[in-house]
């Protein structure tokens, strides 16, 4: 008898936690929302099917930063547009740095999101997010983040947490390219938890859950599965367990074209909003170019050649909710792709 207690009182407390997850729509993306290349990537711990880190995409695993060489800058910026709310327009931006060392690579990034939408409520809130990665094996990388931020709009909270991420690099298996895993364990603190905002369940969050969710699981694979000398074709698939009180599938596939113009697209399905029918069925489509300039204003001589790449992305939210993104990550110098030469005399 006292164990069918037990397992009564473990099963009511199990189904009251997960009555009570409740945050906004796309509250488990608030740092995602910024930038295209976070938008179209498939939300990938591993980099994405063809390899790319930004800063912005050190808040996903803070391990990716340490697959950086060069110094690296971002920024960008997404509108956003509710067709039938009374409130029609939000807004996100964000610009980050990493700074490659030899101890280790370090990355900053600061985010504002702006969203008064009732179907998406995460209101106003500034965000700073650090990182701290390394490569400690040959193929294995690894990184703590710690971010914090202030909320405003709809009452006030505040949040300080950290991520813990891990990379492995596995080369090339059979018809894998490049086949990377990656796992981290995110929101590891205090996050936005007396917001006063209206979650999936259309009602407030009454101070439980955070949001982002408090213990977030994120795991996935990556690799490209065709790489010839101009056209490469990546895929990413991702599954994250918010305190395992929902489960959302991220995939994302990339195309590259003669090392110019990369295709991205991705299709997140989160089971919680859907079921509430807060979700969109539609795939998120990007496009990345690349462009090496001569920096002749730059007198450091490795940084005399860079890359710049521009990216522009669309994404659909809850039928009525469209985001429109554009940014840009600049690369200083040129990535060394060639051995050391050793000359004997």
């Amino acid at each position: 008898m006292k164990k069918l207690v037990c397992a009564f009182a473990a099963t009511a407390a199990l189904s009251l936690s997960v009555s009570a997850y409740n945050p906004p729509v796309q509250g488990e993306n608030l740092f995602y929302l910024s930038h295209p290349e976070s938008l179209t990537g498939g939300i990938s711990t591993a980099g994405g099917g063809i390899l790319s880190v930004t800063p912005a995409s050190t808040a996903i695993n803070p391990a990716l930063g340490a697959l950086e060489k060069r110094i690296s800058l971002d920024l960008g910026y997404t509108m956003m547009f509710d067709s039938v709310g009374p409130d029609k327009y939000g807004q996100a931006f964000e610009t980050g740095i990493i700074v490659p060392t030899d101890w280790a690579n370090f990355s900053a990034e600061i985010e504002g999101v702006f969203v008064p939408f009732a179907n998406m409520h995460l209101e106003n809130n500034i965000n700073l997010k650090t990182s701290a990665s390394k490569q400690i094996l040959d193929n294995l990388y690894v990184g703590i983040g710690i971010f914090g931020g202030g909320f405003w709009g709809s009452g006030g909270d505040w949040m300080l947490a950290a991520n813990i991420g891990a990379i492995y690099n596995f080369g090339d298996i059979a018809f894998l390219k490049n086949l990377r895993i990656g796992a981290s364990l995110n929101n590891i603190g205090k996050l936005y938890n007396n917001a006063d905002v209206i979650g999936i369940n259309s009602s407030a969050l009454n101070g439980w859950p955070s949001f982002p969710t408090f213990l977030t699981i994120r795991a996935g694979a990556a690799a490209e599965l065709v790489r010839l000398e101009n056209f490469a074709l990546g895929l990413s698939l991702d599954v994250t367990t918010p305190l395992f009180q929902n489960i959302i599938f991220d995939t994302g596939v990339q195309i590259e074209i003669a090392h110019f113009l990369r295709i991205n697209s991705s299709w997140h399905f989160n089971a919680r909003e859907t079921y509430r029918g807060r979700s969109s069925w539609l795939p998120t489509v990007g496009i990345v170019c690349k462009f090496n300039i001569g920096t002749n204003f730059l007198k450091k001589d490795d940084w005399s050649r860079s890359e710049v790449c521009p990216s522009v992305a669309w994404k659909n939210v809850d039928g009525d909710i469209n985001l429109i993104s554009a940014g840009a990550v600049v690369r200083l110098g040129e990535l060394d792709t060639s051995g050391p030469v050793i000359e004997m005399e």
